[in-house]
């Protein structure tokens, strides 16, 4: 099976989508920074962290972006499946590459 990189126009499409949701992760963990403290409310605490995760992740595919390698798996350099990039737009990973990390 040959899985084809995604094409420039695709490419910038998704840049502006990862940009979007990188200005509303960054919105949302501004607003959540002044109780984002375990012991003054958990919960939010707990978001903040996953909104930072988040936010590493698709600072990173934007940098795949820029640098030409978006869609390479970062493991093993093939490309990742467009259907999986189409869930999960800043996935590092290919799908098989990702389930061995999980699996560990």
């Amino acid at each position: 099976m040959t899985i084809e990189a995604p094409d420039s126009g695709t490419i910038a499409d998704v840049q502006r989508q990862l940009e979007r949701q990188l200005e509303e992760r960054l919105a949302v963990l501004q607003e959540l920074e002044p109780f984002a403290l375990p012991s003054v409310d958990p919960v939010a605490y707990q978001s903040a962290a996953s909104h930072r995760a988040a936010i590493e992740q698709i600072s990173a595919a934007l940098n795949r972006i820029a640098g030409g390698t978006y869609g390479q798996c970062t493991r093993c350099g093939r490309q990742i499946a467009p259907a999986r990039l189409e869930v999960l737009p800043h996935a590092a990973a290919c799908i098989e590459c990702q389930s061995h990390a999980d699996a560990a």
